[in-house]
C-alpha cells in the first residue's frame, strides 16, 4: 500500500496523452503530464520501460498520483516527518485557523517551510511536550506571534552582537539570516532556522540559541523532525535531551493550544 509522501523508484507500464500509468512498489498509480519532467523542459517524454524517482502525492486517489518533479519530491521529503508527529502527539481535535500563507511570508521576506506550514494548520500554535512553544502567525500577544517574534528576536541579536557577543560561525557567510520558529519558555532557548540564500526552505535546518548565555547549537534537520524527536525523546539537542526527567509523561506527548493556555 502506497503512502502519502512515499519515495519510491517507478516504472513506466503504460502512457496515455494526459499522463502515464506507472508501476511503484508493486502498485499501480497515475503520474499526471503535468508532473513529469517533460512538461517543464527538454527532457524526454514518458515512455513505457522508463525508470525514475517518484513521490506519492495523494494515496487517496484510484489509482494513487505520483509526481517526478524534483520540487514536489523535495517537499515531501520534507512533509515526511508531520504524520508520525502527529499520531505520536494528536492535534486538537477542533485544528486550527486557516492561514494566509501569501500576506504572512511576504511580512516576513521569505517563503516558509512546507513542514512548518502544515504543523500550523494541522495545531495552530501551542506548546509540544509540555515544553517547546511553536510560534504561528495571527496571534495578538506578541510573545507567540511568528511575524512579531522575528522582528523583536533580530533586533535582539542585532543589540548583542553590537555589545560584543559573539555570532554563530553559521551566520558568516553574506545574506544568510535567522528565522524563529519555536522556543522554551522555561529556559529561554530560541530555536531558529538557519535561512541561506539560494537555499530551498524545505532544506533549512535548525539552530538553537540557549537561553542564559551566548552558546548555540545547529542541528541538520527540519522543525518537523526536531519537533518530532523531542517528543519521541530521540533528540540529538543537548537542551532537550533531559525531558524524562522534567516533563510528567501524560504532557510528553501532549500539544495544549494557546487558546486553552492563553485564556
Amino acid at each position: 500500500m502506497l503512502t502519502d509522501h512515499q519515495e519510491c523508484d517507478v516504472v513506466v507500464t503504460a502512457v496515455a496523452p494526459v499522463g502515464a500509468v506507472v508501476d511503484a512498489d508493486g502498485h499501480e498509480g497515475f503520474m499526471d503530464q503535468a508532473k513529469h519532467p517533460s512538461w517543464w523542459s527538454d527532457t524526454p517524454r514518458p515512455a513505457v520501460g522508463d525508470r525514475m524517482r517518484a513521490v506519492v502525492l495523494d494515496a487517496g486517489r484510484t489509482p494513487p498520483r505520483l509526481s517526478a518533479l524534483s520540487d514536489d519530491i523535495r517537499i515531501a521529503r520534507a512533509l515526511r516527518h508531520t504524520a508520525p508527529l502527529e499520531r505520536l502527539c494528536p492535534p486538537p481535535p477542533t485544528g486550527a485557523e486557516d492561514v494566509e500563507w501569501a500576506a504572512v511570508e511576504e511580512a516576513l521576506g521569505t517563503p516558509l517551510p512546507a513542514d512548518y506550514k502544515r504543523i500550523v494548520q494541522a495545531y495552530g500554535g501551542g506548546l509540544f511536550a509540555g515544553t517547546l512553544w511553536l510560534l504561528a502567525p495571527g496571534y495578538p500577544d506578541a510573545m507567540y506571534d511568528l511575524i512579531a517574534q522575528t522582528a523583536e528576536r533580530e533586533e535582539i541579536l542585532e543589540e548583542l552582537w553590537e555589545a560584543g557577543e559573539e555570532r554563530p560561525r553559521e551566520l558568516g557567510d553574506r545574506g544568510v539570516r535567522l528565522v524563529p520558529w519555536g522556543f522554551d519558555e522555561g529556559a529561554g532557548h530560541f530555536l531558529y532556522w538557519l535561512v541561506r540564500p539560494g537555499v530551498e526552505p524545505e532544506e533549512w535546518t535548525v539552530i538553537l540559541n540557549e537561553g542564559r548565555g551566548p552558546l548555540w547549537e545547529a542541528t541538520p534537520v527540519s522543525c518537523s523532525r526536531f519537533l518530532l524527536d523531542v517528543v519521541a525523546g530521540t533528540t540529538t539537542s543537548f537542551y532537550f535531551s533531559d525531558l524524562d526527567d522534567m516533563v510528567d509523561p501524560e504532557r510528553r506527548y501532549r500539544f495544549v493550544p494557546n487558546a486553552e493556555i492563553l485564556s
